[in-house]
């Protein structure tokens, strides 16, 4: 799969803008899960994440950008190991690359970056649901104790 016919199937743009607006104030992980109208990314949104991924290329001011090739592999790649993530948290990945928040990127972009990025996030990511979990769970035990009372 090369050349820029075979990227263009990839791109769909009016989804990514609105998922920009609702992340756009977003800073921490467990803001992030607190997220109402979340959608699961997966296989049938991998044009969005590949979107989304190229808009880092493009941003990076960097002197070896990802291939077409590595883009479509690394969006694959992304969607089988993290294929619980939603639209919005993959954003804020890309937001936080972008922000230099796993460090500067130096003279390239590849899938390999991105992986390692992606795996320090999603432990962030996973400790904000857990979290969050044991909040939820802390305030039905209490609301079930004040109506025991």
């Amino acid at each position: 799969m090369t050349g820029t016919k075979s990227l263009q199937t990839y791109k769909k743009g009016d989804l990514v803008k609105q998922i920009k607006g609702q992340v756009a104030m977003i800073s921490t992980p467990s803001e992030l899960v607190r997220l109402g109208n979340i959608q699961i990314a997966g296989e049938s949104n991998k044009h969005i994440i590949a979107e989304m991924l190229i808009e880092l290329n493009e941003f990076s001011n960097i002197s070896r950008r990802m291939t077409e090739a590595q883009i479509i592999e690394t969006v694959k790649m992304l969607l089988s190991k993290y294929p619980n993530l939603s639209l919005q948290e993959y954003q804020v990945f890309f937001n936080k690359i972008k922000s230099g928040y796993f460090g500067q990127l130096y003279e390239s972009l590849d899938g390999i970056k991105i992986m390692v990025f992606m795996k320090e996030y999603y432990r962030e990511v996973n400790t904000a649901y857990i979290e969050f979990k044991e909040e939820k769970h802390q305030e039905i035990k209490r609301i079930e104790g004040h109506r025991d009372r």
